[in-house]
């Protein structure tokens, strides 16, 4: 598969987080931020896990139940540092993109079965989709969205900053 889209979306979401570093952010931004970083980290083990049922020629179920259940993601947030979770996110979008990148376009086909939850733990829908259209929407919506949020938190913190 193609992997220069999704490339860049790791690329941009990892730049702002690493500013975000020494950024003054209120708490809200700071424990949002944390969040995102968590949630991204450990969806990113569930995608790679389900590249690998793909490149063994079976359609994988997506559950996205343990990159959002907020025990998990506290459990996450109280064990590492931000920098921690930067490098974390780097190393399991990494490894997920290798994976991508060993993935034949035929592949992309692949129908793939989905539960999603909510942010608070709660399910909301179940569906399907074939793999090629999870990446892209990965690359395209999800990665990007967090990464403009992220980015508008670095550009409060700016602000607040340069207003004294």
């Amino acid at each position: 598969m193609n992997t220069n889209d999704i490339g860049h979306a790791y690329e941009g979401l990892l730049r702002v987080a690493a500013d975000l570093t020494s950024a003054s952010l209120d708490q809200q931004e700071r424990a949002d931020t944390d969040w995102t970083l968590c949630h991204v980290a450990l969806s990113d083990r569930l995608l790679a896990d389900a590249a690998r049922e793909v490149l063994a020629g079976r359609p994988p179920l997506v559950d996205n139940l343990p990159a959002m259940e907020p025990s998990a993601i506290s459990s996450l947030i109280r064990s590492t540092t931000h920098e921690e979770r930067v490098d974390l996110v780097r190393r399991n979008g990494a490894e997920f993109v290798d994976l991508l990148a060993r993935t034949p376009e035929k592949d992309e086909d692949t129908p793939v079965r989905l539960r999603v939850f909510g942010r608070d733990g709660q399910h909301v829908t179940d569906g399907e989709m074939t793999w090629g259209e999870l990446v892209r929407l990965r690359a395209e919506s999800h990665l990007p969205g967090h990464a403009a949020r992220l980015a508008g938190f670095l550009a409060a913190a700016q602000n607040r900053e340069q207003r004294g």
